[in-house]
């Protein structure tokens, strides 16, 4: 909590506990004799040395079970000493101010039922603010550090991103201009539209839609060229993809997913990509053939796989969205819905 707020709390808490009720003495038709006002500035001032003694000096830590009675005893040793100090303070108003003579001075069980009660209020006052100024700067902190920890954690996740799709482009290149195929400049410029995005976007927290959904086209053509038949790949785009933003590199591990396990020499299309822009909702759905009994999840040289992109979705859209796989051991089916981008 800022320095401004607990000023303001302080100065409320004050108008509220000692300003208000003091407001009847002021009224012109009400006559009180002098020492009354003496009486009750000197218990004011008590209230605030009570308030602010406690407030700086005593510490207790009410969500520690095990120093109960530690914290019993302070309070009750609060308590006990201004009572004390207030009793005493209204003897001295008395002699001193009222011209009484101290023997005609009386303590009344009055006087230490109403001193009581505000050694009471203004002890456990002082304690719950002093308690939830801290318990609300712990809290903020544990939000920063929290914060920071996603953070850290999404740039790792980025980090393992990239050296894992540059490293199967690269297998992909390799294999390319091993065959001496005519292909092979052509996915170098794919190649080097994948590498910008790669440097210069995917460092961001989020990215424009259209520039992801460029990288996915041309992350896709770079595969296809491997493929004999130009249809394999089916990518349908709906909605209004302009403005919209998303991580980078969010979409892209289930379409390199469906590449790396997905069966090559089956049906057309052998990959079907349907994403949906409805509002500030996103649907993402691929599908594709698979070859009995392979693996899905993972590339078998050490890849991330999906657990990565579900790590991802955790964090930054939390409550905020579904993903659905679905193997019927002929056709692997994912499906991504985004309720808010």
């Amino acid at each position: 909590m800022s320095k401004r707020y607990i000023i303001l709390l302080h100065i409320s808490f004050w108008i509220l506990f000692a300003l208000v009720p003091e407001l009847p003495m002021i009224f012109p038709d009400k006559k009180y004799p002098l020492y009354y006002y003496y009486y009750t500035l000197s218990s004011q001032l008590l209230n605030v040395l009570n308030f602010y003694l406690v407030y700086f000096l005593i510490s207790i830590d009410f969500l520690n079970t095990r120093k109960i009675v530690t914290n019993l005893l302070k309070v009750i040793g609060a308590i006990s000493f201004f009572i004390c100090l207030r009793l005493f303070m209204m003897v001295i108003v008395y002699v001193y101010m009222a011209g009484m003579d101290y023997q005609e001075v009386t303590i009344r069980f009055y006087n230490i039922i109403l001193e009581t009660y505000y050694s009471i209020s203004f002890t456990m006052m002082a304690l719950l603010i002093k308690f939830m100024i801290d318990w609300f700067n712990t809290q903020k902190q544990k939000s920063e550090l929290l914060a920071r920890s996603k953070t850290s954690e999404l740039a790792l996740l980025r980090t393992q991103i990239n050296p894992h799709f540059l490293f199967n482009t690269l297998n992909n290149l390799y294999s390319l201009v091993y065959k001496k195929s005519d292909e092979a400049p052509s996915m170098l410029m794919k190649l080097s539209d994948i590498m910008r995005y790669m440097l210069y976007d995917s460092n961001s927290d989020k990215v424009l839609l259209e520039k992801e959904i460029e990288y996915l086209e041309s992350f896709i053509e770079l595969n296809a060229l491997r493929m004999k038949e130009g249809r394999f790949v089916a990518f349908d785009i709906e909605g209004d993809i302009h403005s919209r933003m998303i991580p980078p590199m969010l979409l892209v591990p289930f379409v390199e997913n469906a590449f790396k396990h997905g069966r090559k020499n089956y049906k057309l299309p052998g990959i079907a990509i349907q994403l949906v822009v409805t509002g500030t909702r996103l649907d993402f759905d691929i599908r594709n053939y698979i070859p009995t009994g392979a693996p899905l999840n993972k590339d078998q040289q050490g890849g991330i796989g999906l657990d990565n992109v579900k790590k991802r979705l955790d964090m930054i859209y939390p409550g905020t969205y579904s993903l659905e796989i679905k193997d019927n051991g002929e056709e692997y089916h994912v499906h991504l819905t985004i309720q808010r981008l």
